[in-house]
């Protein structure tokens, strides 16, 4: 899929980041030089421009991209310029992280696709770091959805993915796969190095030790991480 990240400071770079190690295709946007050097090596094209200027969001591409998240953290009126101007460019998708309580009811009345907390996500991250040995990353998209790591169920071994039809059992999508380098049994205490398998076919067949990049409904997210 094809993002475009609008803002990068900790929860915009943070977020650019997990996106391209998944796989996926980022254009990341800021005014500030520093985080576009910073983040250039990373996703597939850094521009440095200015949000609210509808024509230099439009000369990037930003109208071609999947999804927008306007991840701009202070900036009342900027926000909601880059936001209107994302839906105007046709984005099919846009995601804004909320500055306040006014500023999420308006992004409210302008019916975005999902609002932000930055903060609320965190938590909703640690907490299911603390609760599950399973999951591994966790990013928040609303109340009800997220994109999480998680560790495969070793029932799933030697599955493919439509064998595993996590789709029709538990309402996910498996945005890529992560698999280990190499493992070594005597060592099973050591992180292991990982590699993205890019996008999966329904023919990718799974093995031990992958993790799964799955979207879904965070209740559904559970549901699945409780079959370890």
């Amino acid at each position: 899929m094809k993002f475009a990240i609008i803002g990068l400071g900790y929860f915009g770079s943070a977020l650019a980041h997990e996106l391209a190690a998944s796989g996926h295709e980022v254009l990341a946007i800021d005014t500030n030089e520093n985080h576009i050097r910073e983040i250039k090596d990373v996703v597939a094209m850094a521009a440095q421009a200015d949000g609210t200027d509808a024509e230099a969001l439009a000369q990037l591409g930003v109208g071609d991209m999947d999804t927008a998240v306007v991840a701009i953290g202070e900036g009342f009126e900027a926000s909601l310029m880059i936001t209107a101007h994302c839906q105007d460019l046709g984005v099919q998708r846009v995601y804004t992280r909320v500055i306040n309580d006014v500023h999420e009811h308006l992004l409210g009345l302008m019916k975005i696709t999902g609002k932000i907390r930055a903060e609320s996500l965190a938590a909703g991250y640690f907490s299911r770091q603390l609760t599950n040995d399973a999951v591994h990353r966790y990013f928040g998209i609303d109340a009800d959805h997220g994109i999480v790591e998680i560790e495969m169920p070793a029932a799933l071994d030697g599955q493919t993915l439509a064998e595993a039809d996590l789709r029709h059992r538990f309402g996910l999508n498996v945005v890529t796969v992560r698999r280990p380098v190499a493992v070594d049994p005597r060592s099973s205490g050591s992180e292991a190095a990982y590699t993205v398998m890019g996008t999966p076919d329904p023919t990718f067949k799974l093995q031990k030790h992958d993790h799964l990049v799955v979207f879904g409904r965070l209740k559904e997210i559970d549901r699945f991480s409780d079959q370890q």
